[in-house]
């Protein structure tokens, strides 16, 4: 076998290796991307602190809503006054969505705000220069445990328009860039 021929073997050898890894890599993120992930901001926490609990499906999810002490964290918060209100906030991977839900009011009269974090475009100062994409915050508010419910499941079934569509339906309370 010549030099020349050991050369290309070499090269082909590598591109083969490279190749195949970075197949494998596409795989990971694949599966990576098509992940929820979901937190928990608990009564009082500063805004930037987060439980981070790891995957989630919807099925387990809508069990973690159900059994979460609402209430008990709405009176913490209350009570201290200090931070942030009780958050479960679901992420997904793939489209770099957020749903959350937190809980304000006290025991007599509560009710729950719904923020929705998705990619936005929008234009530069009084409109003008070139629009750039940006991670928004729509707020609103809700009383409605299954309307709640119903959002969430729209979120895991990538669902975006629909999603858009019903939960612009609410009082809004605000609208942002997100902060995170």
């Amino acid at each position: 076998m010549t030099r020349q021929h050991r050369t290309i073997l070499f090269i082909l050898t590598v591109l083969f290796l490279f190749s195949c890894q970075t197949s494998e890599q596409k795989n990971q993120n694949s599966t990576t991307m098509n992940k929820f992930t979901w937190n928990i901001q608990l009564a009082g926490y500063d805004f930037k602190k987060y439980d981070e609990k790891g995957e989630i499906s919807y099925d387990n999810f809508i069990s973690e809503f159900d059994k979460f002490p609402w209430m008990e964290q709405m009176e913490k918060r209350n009570t201290i006054k200090d931070g942030c209100s009780a958050t479960l906030s679901v992420k997904d991977l793939n489209s770099d969505c957020d749903l959350w839900v937190s809980i304000a009011g006290d025991k007599d009269n509560y009710g729950y705000l719904v923020g929705y974090v998705h990619p936005k475009e929008v234009k530069g100062f009084f409109g003008l220069g070139k629009a750039k994409i940006k991670r928004w915050c729509d707020i609103y508010q809700t009383q409605n445990v299954n309307d709640i419910k119903s959002y969430f499941k729209l979120l895991f079934e990538r669902q975006y328009q629909q999603l858009e569509n019903t939960i612009s339906k609410l009082d809004k309370f605000d609208s942002m860039e997100a902060q995170n």
